[in-house]
């Protein structure tokens, strides 16, 4: 392809913007996540998250996650995730005390809870261009204070 058509074609790619994320497609199957960690004056360790994700028959994410974060026992934890809106998700997570809520902006998902240990989390789930790579950035906060940072590399497996 000559180059003026492959400069044509970047510049249309980039023009129609990042594609609209898709949760309910992106973790359906196996997907693995590798990060770290940053613990307000504890340092940083890493995370392992091994996930299995399917639709029910009504239509909600079900993901099932196997947690290994050094330091800790293993865990595993399960999401429940519906559209309530064209671009609002709400749901459940085993581990989350009270309700799971997001908003789908463009290739992002933001989602808020409140930890069962008390911290209220903030998560942004950025799809990468491709659609099989996605980035996760987490923020814990108590008091209102920043105490915990997670920053994660989700791949779709299958």
């Amino acid at each position: 392809m000559p180059t003026i058509f492959r400069a044509i074609l970047a510049l249309l790619l980039v023009a129609a913007g990042p594609a609209a994320f898709a949760p309910e497609q992106f973790f359906v199957g196996r997907t693995e996540g590798v990060g770290t960690v940053q613990v307000i004056m504890s340092g940083k360790h890493g995370v392992r998250v091994q996930s299995r994700g399917r639709i029910d028959r009504g239509g909600a994410l079900l993901l099932e996650q196997v947690v290994e974060e050094e330091g800790k026992p293993r865990r595993i934890r399960s999401w429940r995730l519906v559209r309530s809106g064209a671009n609002q998700i709400t749901g459940t997570l085993s581990d989350a005390r009270g309700p799971v809520t997001g908003e789908v902006t463009g290739n992002v998902l933001h989602i808020r809870y409140r930890a069962t240990e008390g911290p209220a989390v903030e998560q942004w789930i950025t799809m990468l261009p491709g659609g099989r790579v996605a980035r996760n950035r987490m923020i814990f906060r108590k008091f209102g204070m920043k105490v915990a940072t997670v920053e994660e590399t989700i791949r779709r497996v299958d």
